[in-house]
């Protein structure tokens, strides 16, 4: 059987490595063509994207049901928490189990914690249901990535990218309108229970495939850095949500000091461990160390974008469901269809970093202009320009991994890729918490009752333009501190010594 797009042998007699036996263990040599492995990693990979975009839809649904308004963004804050902290440990029990088993683990985590999710009668009990769900959904990502670096050749890892970024396209535009039917007709507990057969088909799919043995004995898990990694992301994440509220400043102050020691701690544990979450050697390679720091940033940037482009779009420019959804489906599918497209550019030219590094000025400028001019141009020029935002923005991705999976060592790149996905969501949260304390603080909330913020929402074209003008300056600033985070992305870009990607690699 060939690939429809390459030719390649896709038979199952080439699913295998190609591998030797030496001393009891298996040396791999990454031979696969990415399609083979899009059986293995799309069901994952669609749940782990898919999974955000649904539960927002559900958001008003679940308050009206279970109350408790002002403490539904746990429901988000919970699950990435629990994202943060699961890829490091993944990563590593990845390298020293296999990273197929421990995927399969992450599977039964994530229906765990869909069960509870569905059958949640209080608010409080549906966070920790999404709690048990992000321990679960750590590891889809990071490990089907660790997955692709392990399986496919180096030149193929940027096509893999391609692959993967259409994954991402399909379940961004399926996540909201699989999630609205699902929440319009059957309620919002469908959306979890409708995970749990994706999720029983993909470990089938797992347990029916031979995937190469790890090599050498499982080295001891690190649990003083899984605890000080667990202190330290927990009080800054507490910082940050403290200085939201009068007179808790002082909580906050505390928190963020606890978080520094718990840093401090962590990096003393990694340099002394004997088998480290974040191993010294890792960051010693420039390559993923740019990289690491680069993701940061980009996380940062792409969900805090995401995040308060509805706001701006109701608030200030008054437009309805519809043109939000399609605003947001404008930014979303571009995202992915610049991951296949940078993907594939890899492949073919070996280059890497040349993308981000234009493509970023780029999409800082469009940035900049939707602060200066958002609220003034009609709705299809605001979907053009977040078309152009989407594509240049979402070149980094295919390149950061494609990059770490090339500059790691085999018996590191779990937890090359775990570091990703931890580097990544927290800079998701920070940035996004960041971007918004910007913006309800130069806010007109005079009055921060539950109804005079859902008031903002039902604003008509009457409204107080001396307000609204306000509330443009407040945005302008939110999203000109995005820029800042982009602008952190691009040094990172032009900086990092991973340039191309040999033939002969």
């Amino acid at each position: 059987m060939q690939c429809p797009f390459t030719g390649g042998d896709l038979s199952p007699a080439n699913w295998r490595h190609d591998c030797r036996q030496d001393h009891g263990t298996t040396k791999m040599k990454p031979n696969q063509h990415p399609m083979q492995l899009i059986p293995v990693v799309a069901i994952p990979i669609f749940l782990a994207i898919a999974n955000q975009t649904m539960v927002s839809v559900a958001l008003p649904a679940i308050g009206a049901d279970l109350g408790a308004l002002s403490r539904l963004p746990w429901l988000i804050i919970g699950y990435m928490l629990a994202l943060t902290i699961a890829g490091p440990v993944y990563g590593a029990l990845g390298d020293n189990y296999g990273r197929h088993k421990m995927l399969i683990g992450a599977l039964l985590i994530y229906i765990i914690g869909a069960f509870i999710c569905t059958f949640a009668n209080t608010l409080e009990m549906l966070a920790a249901g999404r709690l048990v769900q992000g321990f679960g959904g750590g590891g889809l990502m990071s490990l089907s990535q660790a997955l692709i670096g392990q399986l496919v050749r180096p030149r193929d890892r940027g096509r893999a990218q391609g692959y993967v970024a259409s994954i991402g396209v399909v379940a961004s535009t399926l996540g909201p309108l699989m999630g609205g039917f699902l929440v319009d007709i059957y309620g919002w507990r469908s959306l979890f229970l409708f995970t749990v057969p994706l999720a029983v088909i993909s470990m089938g799919i797992l347990l029916t495939r031979r995937f190469p043995k790890p090599a050498g004995p499982p080295r001891a898990f690190d649990t003083s850095g899984f605890l000080w990694l667990n202190f330290f992301v927990i009080c800054w994440t507490m910082a940050l949500e403290f200085i939201k509220t009068p007179g808790q400043l002082h909580l906050s102050l505390l928190a963020v000091i606890g978080g520094a020691v718990g840093l401090w701690m962590l990096i003393r544990s990694q340099k002394s461990g004997a088998n480290p979450l974040f191993p010294p050697a890792l960051f010693r390679i420039k390559a993923v160390s740019m990289a690491s720091a680069m993701t940061v940033f980009h996380g940062a940037a792409l969900v805090s974008l995401v995040t308060i482009v509805p706001l701006f779009q109701n608030i200030v420019r008054g437009d309805d469901t519809v043109e939000i959804a399609l605003s947001l489906l404008a930014l979303t599918v571009a995202f992915g269809l610049s991951g296949i497209i940078t993907g594939n550019l890899i492949t073919i030219t070996g280059r890497t970093a040349i993308f981000p590094t234009v493509s970023l000025l780029i999409a800082g400028a469009g940035i900049v202009f939707i602060a200066l001019f958002g609220a003034e141009i009609s709705h299809r020029a605001l979907i053009a320009t977040y078309t152009i935002i989407g594509l240049n923005i979402g070149s980094v991705m295919a390149v950061i991994h494609t990059t770490v999976q090339h500059a790691t060592p085999d018996n590191l790149r779990g937890r090359a890729a775990g570091t990703v996905t931890f580097c990544r969501s927290i800079g998701a949260v920070l940035g996004t918490t960041a971007v918004s304390l910007i913006l309800f603080k130069n806010a007109p909330l005079t009055d921060g009752s539950q109804a005079a913020i859902a008031s903002l929402f039902t604003q008509s074209s009457e409204t107080d333009p001396a307000l609204l003008a306000v509330w443009k300056d407040a945005f302008r600033l939110a999203f000109l501190t995005i820029v800042v985070f982009v602008a952190g992305e691009w040094a990172m870009a032009a900086a990092t010594p991973a340039r191309r990607i040999s033939e002969t690699d």
